[in-house]
């Protein structure tokens, strides 16, 4: 009991202080090796119990302080894009359900665009699933409330979750970026490569921009190429960093045309990369 009480009143002491750090992973447009935009993410304080934003956003929602939270890491976060004077667009996530409580902060974030001098154009909202939304309803109107002002929508993790299909459908994104769990060795399993590929199709049939996040290896970047991959994500492009990159190094793809050697028994899942070694976006 005395834990669980030393560590709520660390996080009101982080709240407090705003003791985090922000900072951003580069999402690229590779037809051109360009910036699309950058993903900005939390850290807690150095050396803490709560420098993971896993720890820190678990217990956020667990104590009731999750809405507290995110707001903390919006302002951050577009103020730290601002200052950098960071290209393309700013992603910022949001969880279904801080979006759909009734009692959602509207005019905030656009208010902190104006102080910073953003435009609502140039930030992406990603829903993510990490606590579900108990009202739909709520969420819906909280998106079409942020699109009208000019905000770009996206869904986040795609594959994974409660909804992911249902809000492709419901909410109509402008962005969609896959899970990494598909993107993971995608190369040695015949069900990603074949899912991935709908995937992509679909996104060109509904002009929607599709992103794969978390790639690491140079054989899933060109099977993902070669299915018609434009924008992404990951550590083999870019590690989030207070000061990102704005290119990539392509050296070790440029081979990203040549064919692929997939394979095709492959029906069940592959061994994922190592967890934890990519941090899942958690923030608004």
């Amino acid at each position: 009991m005395t834990n669980v009480c030393s560590m709520k009143d660390e996080l009101n002491l982080i709240l407090k202080r705003e003791a985090l750090t922000i900072v951003f992973q580069a999402i690229f447009d590779t037809s051109s090796n360009k910036i699309m935009g950058y993903e900005a993410l939390t850290r807690g304080p150095k050396n803490h119990p709560l420098r993971s934003p896993q720890k820190l956003f678990d217990l956020a929602y667990e104590h009731g302080k999750l809405s507290e939270l995110e707001r903390l890491c919006r302002k951050l976060a577009i103020k730290a894009f601002s200052e950098r004077k960071l290209e393309g667009s700013l992603f910022l996530n949001i969880s279904p359900l801080v979006l759909s409580q009734k009692d959602h902060t509207k005019g905030e974030t656009a208010a902190l665009l104006l102080e910073y001098g953003l435009s609502p154009e140039q930030v992406v909202i990603e829903v993510t699933e990490q606590y579900d939304a108990g009202d739909t309803n709520y969420l819906k109107e909280g998106l079409e409330y942020y699109r009208k002002l000019g905000f770009i929508i996206a869904i986040d993790d795609l594959g994974t979750g409660h909804s992911g299909l249902k809000q492709w459908a419901e909410i109509r994104p402008d962005i969609v970026k896959i899970d990494r769990y598909f993107i993971s060795d995608c190369h040695t399993n015949i069900v990603k490569r074949e899912l991935l590929r709908t995937i992509f199709e679909l996104g060109k049939a509904t002009q929607v921009k599709i992103i794969a996040e978390g790639i690491e290896k140079t054989e899933e970047f060109r099977l993902l190429k070669s299915l018609g991959m434009r924008f992404a994500q990951g550590f083999l492009l870019g590690r989030p960093s207070v000061l990102p990159l704005n290119h990539y190094k392509d050296t070790d793809l440029e081979q990203a045309g040549k064919p692929i050697k997939t394979c095709a028994s492959t029906v069940g899942g592959t061994a994922s990369s190592p967890e934890g070694s990519r941090v899942a976006p958690v923030f608004s």
